[in-house]
This record gives C-alpha cells, sequence and structure tokens, in this order.
C-alpha cells in the first residue's frame, strides 16, 4: 500500500495547515431545514445514500493527504437523539416515539437522526497562538442555533475538538457563544484567515450577514451575526488592526448564500470572492489591503469575480467558492496553490471558463485544480470548503495528534471497509419507522468508531 508524502522537514518554528475532515454518518442530510441552504430545499425528503456519501468524503481527505496536507477524521456522532423526540413530547416506545413524530412533525425526526456534524467548517472558529496577542490557540465551537438539526451539535462538537487540541501546549477552549438568536454563530463557514508564505502574520475576516441597522435580506434569514463575530475575535484576544468585519451582501443571502464560503474563500495571500460578497465594503477591503502588505511584508493578491463572469446563480450551483485552496506540502512542490473543485465546477459552462482563466493566467497564484465528486454531500449544500475544519498549528506538533485519527492510507481503507458492509446505500425518513433500519443506523456507527479507534 503506497504511503502519503510526509512533506517538508519540520522545524520548531514553521507552521502548518491541518484539516479535520467528517466521515459522514449513516443518515447524512435529509433537505429541508436549512435556511436558505437551496440545494437541501430541493432534495427535501428526497432519499440519501449515506454510504456513497461518505466514501465520497474519504475520497476527497485522500487527494488531499496526497498534497501532503495534513488531515485528520471526525467520527459521526450516536443518532438519533432519542432525548430529542422525549424533550418535544413524543413518549413511549423508541418505535412509538418515531412513528408519532413521522405522522405530526417529520422535521423532528430529521432533526434527530441528521449528523450536520458533516460540514466541519461550522463547527468551530480557530486562531492559531501567533495570531492571539496571549500566545496561546484558541478555539470557540459554533452554537448552530438557526437550524433545527444542529443547535443540540453544539456540545457535541467540543467534545470532538478536545480530541485534537489536547495535544496543542496552551490551547484555550472557550465555551460556545450563548445560545440566543442575536449570537447565531455558525463557525469557520463565515471566517477566513490570511497570511504570509510561512502561515505567520495572520490577518482575520470575519463575514456577517446579520446586522440590525444595515439593510437585511428579504427571501432568507441571516445566519451569522455580528455580534457574535465580534465576540469571538474578542474572546480569541486578536489584533484589531488585523481584523476585519465584513457584512455580506443581502443580495448574495437571497440567492441561497447562506454561509459566506459560498461566495469568497482564502488562502495565505490570497482572497477570492464574488463582486457581491460583501456590502459596502471598499473602504475595508482597501484598508485590508493596505495593511496586509504593511504588517506581512508582502502583497495581498486581492481577485474579484464579476457577477457577468459568474452570475450568483452559477456560483451557488457549481459552489465555485467552496473550494478548497491549498500549497502543497510535498517535496519539489514549488508553492504554486491547487484548487480543489467540485465537479459541479466542471459542468457549469461559466464556471468551468472561469476555472480555465485563473489557470492561464501566470500573475495569480493558483496553479493547478482538482476536481471531486461530492454529489452527496453537494445535494444537502457543502463542497468540500465545508467538508474541513483548518486549523494552522506548528508542524512539530502535527504528528502529536491522535494517530489513529489520521488520514492515512491504513485508516481510510479500515473505514471504507466498514462503510462498504455497514452503511445503507438509500436512507429517507420513512425507513426510521423499521425498527430494525433503526438498530442499523446506530451499530453502523458504533463498528465505525470501534475500527477507527482500534489500536
Amino acid at each position: 500500500m503506497r504511503e502519503f508524502p510526509n512533506g517538508p522537514s519540520d522545524s520548531t518554528t514553521s507552521l502548518v495547515e491541518m484539516n479535520i475532515d467528517a466521515v459522514v454518518g449513516p443518515s447524512h442530510h435529509f433537505g429541508g431545514l436549512g435556511v436558505g441552504n437551496l440545494a437541501s430545499q430541493q432534495h427535501q425528503r428526497m432519499p440519501s445514500n449515506p454510504r456513497e456519501a461518505a466514501l465520497q468524503g474519504l475520497a476527497k481527505a485522500e487527494v488531499l493527504a496526497e498534497l501532503g496536507i495534513p488531515q485528520f477524521m471526525w467520527l459521526p456522532p450516536d443518532r438519533p437523539r432519542w432525548e430529542f423526540l422525549q424533550q418535544l413530547g413524543f413518549s413511549g416506545s423508541q418505535s412509538d416515539q418515531i412513528r408519532r413524530a413521522l405522522d405530526v412533525a417529520p422535521q423532528v425526526v430529521s432533526a434527530a437522526f441528521s449528523g450536520a456534524f458533516m460540514w466541519a467548517a461550522n463547527s468551530a472558529t480557530f486562531t492559531p497562538a501567533v495570531d492571539a496577542s496571549d500566545g496561546r490557540d484558541h478555539v470557540t465551537p459554533a452554537n448552530l442555533v438557526s437550524s433545527w438539526h444542529r443547535s443540540s451539535e453544539a456540545s457535541e462538537r467540543m467534545l470532538d475538538l478536545s480530541q485534537f487540541t489536547r495535544s496543542l501546549p496552551a490551547c484555550v477552549m472557550h465555551r460556545p457563544l450563548p445560545a440566543i438568536f442575536p449570537l447565531r454563530d455558525e463557525g469557520a463557514a463565515n471566517h477566513m484567515r490570511l497570511c504570509d508564505a510561512e502561515f505567520q502574520s495572520g490577518f482575520h475576516i470575519f463575514v456577517y450577514a446579520a446586522d440590525e441597522q444595515a439593510e437585511q435580506p428579504i427571501h432568507f434569514l441571516p445566519r451569522q451575526s455580528q455580534a457574535a463575530c465580534r465576540a469571538i475575535a474578542r474572546l480569541h484576544c486578536l489584533d484589531e488592526r488585523r481584523t476585519f468585519f465584513l457584512k455580506q451582501h443581502p443580495k448574495a443571502v437571497d440567492a441561497g448564500v447562506f454561509h459566506n464560503d459560498v461566495i469568497a474563500t482564502s488562502h495565505q495571500h490570497l482572497l477570492l470572492h464574488h463582486e457581491l460578497a460583501f456590502d459596502q465594503a471598499e473602504s475595508e477591503l482597501g484598508r485590508l489591503e493596505s495593511d496586509f502588505h504593511k504588517l506581512a511584508g508582502m502583497r495581498l493578491h486581492r481577485i474579484e469575480i464579476s457577477h457577468a463572469e459568474l452570475p450568483l446563480e452559477d456560483a451557488v450551483k457549481s459552489y465555485f467558492f467552496n473550494s478548497q485552496l491549498v500549497t502543497p506540502q510535498v517535496s519539489g512542490s514549488d508553492g504554486g496553490m491547487v484548487m480543489v473543485c467540485p465537479m459541479q465546477c466542471s459542468q457549469i459552462t461559466a464556471a468551468k471558463t472561469l476555472i480555465d482563466r485563473l489557470l492561464a493566467d501566470n500573475s495569480n497564484p493558483i496553479q493547478q485544480v482538482r476536481f471531486v465528486s461530492l454529489d452527496e454531500s453537494m445535494a444537502g449544500g457543502g463542497g468540500p470548503a465545508c467538508l474541513r475544519l483548518r486549523m494552522c498549528v506548528a508542524r512539530k506538533i502535527v504528528n502529536a495528534i491522535e494517530p489513529r485519527l489520521r488520514a492515512t492510507p491504513e485508516n481510510l481503507e479500515r473505514l471504507r471497509g466498514v462503510i462498504r458492509s455497514e452503511y445503507p446505500s438509500s436512507c429517507d425518513l420513512t425507513r426510521f419507522a423499521d425498527p430494525a433500519f433503526v438498530e442499523q443506523v446506530v451499530q453502523a456507527t458504533r463498528k465505525l468508531r470501534s475500527a477507527a479507534l482500534a489500536r
């Protein structure tokens, strides 16, 4: 079996970007639960294929691992959440609870079985120690109060994150922000970090859609609040000169851009965004470019994509901006960036034409594109960038992080074996009326966790 490349030699001061990717649970989405999530709404009540979803997610993680980006796997949580059904007044045997909920409130069953943890970018906001005034890493799990199926997952994510952060020598694990609507927070999907080629000199961009003093979207509820963004910046001890708060454009939200990572992305010194990503932000973007050059000692490469070149509708359909931008960490790499795009970007003319133009332009850092198939995740509104949480840590620490959850060929093959044998290939809400199927879901998750954590 092949080995993934180790990348450049370690040093005590260099930083490296690592990703936490989610292994999809047996009941990963049922649609219709996302606020402003068009893909989810369009696939409402349609069958999903949990087996294929999980295998596609692992294949995407493998692509990144082969590029030398450390990948770690997030295991699915136990489902269903029986206490959730009981708290909403569904009593009796477990079968009775599900049957009664399906009759009167099917969205409750969907929420009880869903594992939105698969979109790891929504799980938390991370700040590396090099950016914080106290010299410590900071993590704030998202409270996820905007959605039926996510709001009860904050405590699960906090426990999961401890598996990775306990290896960091001085990490502050904050509690999720208070679970009140004005402080709604959906994590790194609305946060971007810019830095120099060594992952130092970090600049932070928080993007919010909810601002009571400004124009609001008409059709969809804004998910991220300005108050939440500012609270996280304070908790993470960020330098005000290197911290920026941008408002998402209401037209983008109404077009189905429910998170910033559907309309903008960044990596190191590159900021790539749609012209309708931000609302009245030119002065702040100008200040960002000026301060980045002054404090990071290099030019910020900002690429603004026009609505004429990529209409908002095509941006949402293709998830072009939800691509992952990475710098390969393998011997012989020249520092050029690789863009990992969902396969839909190769099928939608405007997106494919844009990618071809970017690749032909030698003035920008993007030198290569890799297309990955994530149809099952995309059906629920999640592309490549949704499936990972980025953490920038000291290179020497990476090997100390839980090795059983590292995306090595051996670990990935072990997970694939369980998924192929235990995960169902078709799933819809009506199947949860069958106790035998519910037990299959429970056992599949337990067997996957047992296989992953076996020594």
